[in-house]
């Protein structure tokens, strides 16, 4: 196979919105660039499909008022948003399995477990309101925050069973899709802290708020347009060959491209980095970082009908059970309502145990936990799209990545830090809007204006 060289001032390795928005920062302040994709799509943990006409969203979705990067670079692209639905009564299920209907904020739970959620909320939002994002690990308590797990903190601080379940179930599974017992409080801490508080990150009316018009991948398809042939995809990064002032990258199958530029972004998620090969080999301490993040396990689930029967029930389509196997649903309809769609996601302990069961029967337990929520309509879909992302293999889980208790003292800031003339980018690694689509800006503009200061 021939091999194609590309010689530029940065090279990018990955084309999710980490790297394409690095890429379209060093564009604008007149540097060149080459993005080399793995896959043959841009767009990373951000994927669109078609559904009624419409795009709907196979992976990263929802913007938040607060996402600020996100905000200006939704209106820099000139793509519009439009509010997620949730009109109507919510569902709440509780652990004897009865379905309760309930508006505004508060699930009925009773008054017990609703007080004791409340002081446990308060604790963790003020925590989490101690520390800078950009730097948990300086915390003048981090490393005892950071020895202690977060199921371990909910044992010792929370004692009604029910408040414990619905914090647990939002923050291990719903965010960090992992067990509460291996992650540390602080790196629970951090997840809260990205997102400005627990109101921030646990209200959907907050965090749900909004959806992009033509799916969240169109974000990396137009920048991806704007860039033009710099991107290459179906170009996986295989070798990485760097010295004190140059790096060349041999991508494709066969070594079909090389990059040879000055400086090399990797915007990709940091456990995928073990699947490059580095020479001279990267530091100790970055292959121990590395290897001690992993990522969480999610399946997301669109269940799609002919339309949005439940709204004509006087049913949002959310609703919570944090007994159940499908713990959270959403209305993801198209904003036309073209068509009906239903999603949920299967984190952490739920991926892992339906993952272990055919596709057959676990779309039959789905199905049957969706009509928990809205009804047996639920139970004949049109059509049912599920997306491992555990088993894409140029990401290989999600929502990010996280360390085990001790890792983020221990590591610290060697998650940014640059191996001569690489630096590294994803929302993992961001602080503000940490695994979130907002944090993929500001990681990958962070790692440009790093690279434009190197080379003044």
């Amino acid at each position: 196979m021939a091999t194609r060289t590309i010689e530029t001032e940065v090279a990018v390795v990955g084309a999710g919105i980490a790297g394409l928005s690095a890429a379209a920062k060093l564009v604008a302040e007149g540097a060149e660039v080459a993005v080399l994709e793995a896959r043959d799509r841009v767009g990373g943990r951000t994927w669109n499909t078609e559904i009624g006409g419409e795009a709907n969203e196979l992976g990263g979705q929802w913007v938040a008022p607060y996402q600020s990067a996100m905000h200006a670079m939704l209106e820099d692209l000139g793509i519009e948003m439009f509010e997620s639905f949730r009109e109507g009564s919510h569902t709440f299920i509780d652990p004897a399995g009865k379905v309760h209907r309930y508006e505004g904020h508060d699930a009925p739970m009773g008054d017990a477990s609703e007080k004791a959620l409340e002081v446990a909320d308060a604790k963790l939002d003020a925590l989490a309101k101690e520390l800078d994002p950009e730097s948990p690990w300086d915390h003048p308590d981090a490393e005892r925050l950071d020895r202690v797990t977060f199921e371990t903190w909910l044992q010792q601080e929370v004692s009604d069973e029910m408040a414990r379940d619905l914090l647990r179930s939002w923050l291990a599974g719903g965010f960090l899709a992992k067990p509460a017992h291996t992650f540390s409080l602080l790196q629970g801490m951090w997840m809260i802290s990205g997102a400005g508080g627990t109101f921030e990150l646990f209200e959907p009316e907050q965090c749900l708020a909004y959806r992009v018009v033509g799916g969240s991948q169109l974000i990396s398809l137009r920048l991806a347009e704007r860039l033009g042939d710099r991107v290459v995809l179906e170009a996986p990064a295989r070798e990485i060959r760097w010295s004190d002032d140059s790096v060349e990258i041999d991508a494709g199958e066969a070594g079909g491209v090389t990059v040879k530029a000055r400086r090399a972004i990797v915007a990709v998620p940091p456990n995928l980095t073990e699947g490059i090969r580095f020479e001279p080999v990267l530091p100790a301490w970055r292959m121990r970082m590395s290897q001690a993040l992993s990522q969480g396990s999610i399946n997301k689930i669109l269940a799609v009908y002919e339309t949005p029967f439940w709204r004509e029930e006087g049913l949002s389509g959310q609703g919570f059970a944090p007994y159940e196997l499908v713990r959270e649903l959403y209305d993801n309809s198209p904003p036309s309502a073209s068509a009906g769609v239903l999603t949920t996601f299967l984190a952490g302990e739920n991926a892992e145990s339906a993952g272990r069961l055919s596709a057959e029967d676990r779309r039959r337990h789905v199905l049957e936990g969706m009509a928990e929520y809205v009804g047996p309509r639920a139970l004949e879909p049109v059509d049912y799209i599920e997306t491992d992302w555990c088993g894409q293999e140029w990401t290989r889980g999600a929502y990010g990545t996280s360390f085990g208790p001790g890792g983020l003292t221990r590591f610290r800031d060697d998650i940014r830090r640059p191996v001569g003339p690489i630096h590294w980018a994803c929302t993992d690694i961001a602080g503000v809007g940490h695994i979130h689509m907002e944090g993929a800006i500001r990681s990958g503009q962070r790692a440009a204006q790093a690279c434009l200061e190197a080379a003044a």
